[in-house]
């Protein structure tokens, strides 16, 4: 009777997330738009587990033919099984490095701070042999520190069969172990994704297919590995006593790491489904046939991170209906439940406005003009200053009263107008999370008006229906629909403008040396023109600039061709010493400046060379491939 005489039609929304459930032998299906499809084929019961494990954020409940089962009435994990079935094998030791090390035998391994390593022999106690990536060797066991030691791992399983006898506390006891267990057997699936999947797919994959699809897994794997190690380490024998305080110490710690996974989720999804090469889908499908995952795809283990923190609430919730108002654990795990509510509104946040990105890249991002389509514009990407790219404010509005509508887009970076075609979509108000957005057409209008260029007059704050502004000395006036969807506009556009507009002006203020500090000398360095760099063969040498700095002091040159003929001026201090920090950049307007080259010039090794001057030098540049700027150098020293 679980089903009734049929499961009725259902459907809810997660973003463009798809859940499905129709009668079908017996069978629940949850379909991705991204192309996975989960069918459970065990009883009903385990059917709708499987469903329940994968709802969407903030969901506490779902109804079916008429019966609603809540999260808390179902078993939600079986610790021996995957979520097919088959037997879970536990993830071999895995540790991370508490310090850098560099190799120094030829079969030594060579690692990074906070690195995860996979542990294949530890015959000997001081020299293991680990693997991480591709690379296998030789490391210091002292610079290590277990994730998930079988003796710890033994332990948990070992609590069932020693809790207390009183009835009240035992259910107390047991509800907090299933935290526990389940954070146990969560993190065994994040190791085993990096001992079955990441670690073979580096030797087919480079470091940014790699970064996209797995985003920040060692991190998701570190945050948690240190919330159940001091979970575990709180224990007396096999009770807890408190465990709130624990929570709300490590739970902030989660915030930005699934904050950044869970809004690249889909991202990742589409990328392995779509985006990946041909010998990486190879090697994954192999992968995919281990027995240590069941058998089962990367893709169903990328889901884990989301579906992990949507039960956080309802294990707390469960340990706090068996806690006494007067135990002193009580406020505890009160305060925890809703920092655990804050994290996944906040990761629900950045999953909707990342979403909400990556439906204007696919309707907006192409109304440019060929002066920025060269620069393949990501919305969902950091901006060139203001860091991640966001989303403000969004309405229509018209060049003149009565003329077509458009559609205006204000980011924290960028004033964006388009010409709207509304299709079928109808008169009904602008909806970006609606499933019928993608029926508008866009086109070109103006190109993005950048905001630390745009004046506000004062029109603007006094009219009532009117957005006026000047931008590269020309005056623009929009209409709106309404005094109240002005305003809005006029709020977000004043303060968006203010901060773009300062931090731009900050971090282009040229410092030059003080005229009244003399020091040892006067260096001039006249920057000629570079030679190639390192660009894409069919990319144009255009908006390249170079900066440069000494004690403090900040200079650029134009932003141009590689031929500046621009000189800088800077005063010596120590000749010893002194070092002029050269870098070349090519300027982005959408996204971070992109680095070309640098090159340190030492005072003393220029005087080593000659020491009268003037130099005239080809300097090579340096954390490139290739590139070399000419310049003149002259030094005008000081009468003591």
């Amino acid at each position: 009777n679980e089903y009734k005489s049929y499961l009725s039609s259902y459907s809810t929304s997660y973003n463009t997330s798809l859940v499905l459930m129709k009668k079908d032998c017996g069978r629940l299906s949850r379909v991705e738009d991204s192309g996975i499809m989960i069918t459970p084929k065990s009883s009903p019961k385990s059917a709708l587990n499987a469903l329940i494990s994968t709802q969407i954020l903030n969901s506490t409940r779902t109804f079916i033919a008429g019966c609603n089962f809540s999260f808390m009435d179902m078993d939600l994990t079986d610790f021996t099984k995957h979520s097919n079935g088959a037997e879970r094998i536990p993830a071999s030791l895995h540790c991370y490095t508490l310090y850098q090390y560099a190799a120094q035998k030829e079969d030594e391994l060579s690692f990074k701070a906070s690195d995860i390593i996979t542990i294949t022999e530890q015959s000997d106690p001081n020299w293991w042999i680990g693997r991480l990536g591709v690379q296998v060797g030789v490391l210091p066991s002292n610079y290590v520190e277990q994730i998930n030691d079988m003796e710890t791992w033994d332990t948990v399983k070992s609590w069932s069969a020693n809790l207390s006898p009183n009835e009240d506390e035992r259910t107390r006891q047991e509800a907090i172990h299933e935290l526990i267990s389940t954070e146990k057997t969560y993190i065994d699936d994040l190791l085993l994704v990096i001992e079955v999947f990441y670690n073979p797919l580096c030797s087919v994959a480079s470091e940014l297919e790699l970064s996209k699809v797995f985003v920040n897994w060692q991190e998701i794997v570190l945050c948690n590995a240190r919330l159940f190690r001091s979970l575990y380490n709180n224990r007396n024998i096999n009770s807890f006593e408190s465990v709130g305080e624990i929570i709300l110490e490590e739970i902030d710690n989660l915030i930005g790491p699934y904050t950044k996974f869970c809004s690249s989720q889909r991202q990742a999804m589409i990328t392995l489904q779509e985006h990946t090469s041909p010998m990486f889908k190879t090697k994954e499908s192999e992968c995919a046939q281990s027995p240590k995952v069941g058998k089962l795809p990367l893709s169903t283990f990328l889901l884990k991170p989301m579906q992990r923190i949507t039960k956080y609430p309802l294990l707390i919730k469960k340990i706090l209906e068996h806690t006494r108002e007067e135990h002193s654990d009580y406020q505890a795990l009160r305060n925890a439940l809703n920092r655990t509510e804050y994290l996944l509104t906040t990761v629900n946040e950045a999953v909707r406005a990342t979403s909400r990105l990556e439906t204007l890249q696919r309707n907006f991002a192409k109304c440019l003009s060929s002066e920025f389509a060269s620069e393949n514009v990501q919305l969902n990407s950091n901006t060139n200053l203001l860091g991640p790219r966001k989303l403000l404010h969004f309405t229509s509005v018209y060049k003149s009263k009565g003329s077509k509508e458009l559609f205006a887009v204000l980011f924290n970076d960028v004033f964006w107008v388009a010409k709207m075609d509304r299709g079928r979509y109808g008169n009904k108000a602008i909806d970006l999370d609606a499933r019928d957005f993608d029926s508008i057409k866009f086109e070109f209008y103006k190109d993005p008006f950048f905001l630390h260029n745009i004046t506000l007059t004062e029109n603007t704050k006094s009219q009532s229906d009117t957005i006026q502004f000047v931008y590269n000395d020309k005056s623009y006036s929009l209409y709106c629909v309404g005094t109240k969807e002005c305003q809005e506009l006029s709020q977000a556009l004043v303060s968006a403008v203010q901060q773009a507009s300062l931090l731009h002006q900050s971090h282009h203020r040229t410092q030059v040396p003080d005229p009244t500090v003399s020091g040892a000398a006067r260096l001039s360095i006249r920057l000629v023109e570079a030679h190639d760099l390192a660009l894409p063969s069919e990319e144009k040498p255009t908006s390249i600039f170079v900066q440069a700095s000494l004690h403090g002091h900040v200079q650029r040159t134009a932003t141009s061709t590689p031929k500046w003929d621009h000189t800088f001026h800077f005063i010596l201090q120590d000749l010893n010493n002194d070092k002029i920090h050269l870098t070349v950049n090519k300027e982005q307007l959408f996204a971070p400046n992109i680095a070309l080259g640098k090159f340190d010039l030492s005072i003393h090794r220029l005087l080593k060379s000659d020491s009268t001057g003037p130099w005239n030098k080809r300097l090579i540049l340096t954390d490139t491939t290739s590139g070399m700027v000419n310049v003149s150098i002259s030094i005008k020293y000081n009468s003591r």
